[in-house]
């Protein structure tokens, strides 16, 4: 058992290593499409809404995915760059198209907590 949690603490840092490396890339989003949702507000803002913004420190209480419940930066539906990482690390569920360390179906005792708000926040 504390193998497995080993293994997924590895595999929780190279996601979030390779997350990291991503968003300092500009994370593949080209200047248009924030200027076509900039044109539909409502787009934009139903996104924003649910995601963290780029900016945030992954792992941080901000770098939080409304949407799945999961951390932004480890998000594989909202970012399906990182799937490669999951997978080459056996951290993938085929069945339910997630990580291992992220299916609820598989493991239904899982808890993943979103990190407390800083102090004076």
């Amino acid at each position: 058992m504390q193998s497995r949690s080993m293994k997924r603490m590895v595999v929780a840092a190279f996601a979030l290593l390779l997350s990291c490396v991503f968003i300092g890339c500009g994370g593949g989003a080209n200047e248009k499409s924030g200027a076509a949702n900039q044109k539909n507000p409502s787009v934009s803002e139903k996104k924003s809404d649910a995601h963290a913004p780029a900016s945030v420190v992954p792992g941080s209480y901000e770098d939080w995915c409304g949407e799945h419940q999961v951390a932004e930066s480890l998000c594989s539906r909202c970012n399906p760059g990182l799937i490669p990482a999951f997978k080459a690390s056996n951290d993938w569920c085929a069945e339910h198209g997630l990580p291992e360390s992220q299916c609820l179906a598989c493991n239904p005792d899982l808890k993943i907590v979103r990190p407390p708000k800083p102090l004076g926040s």
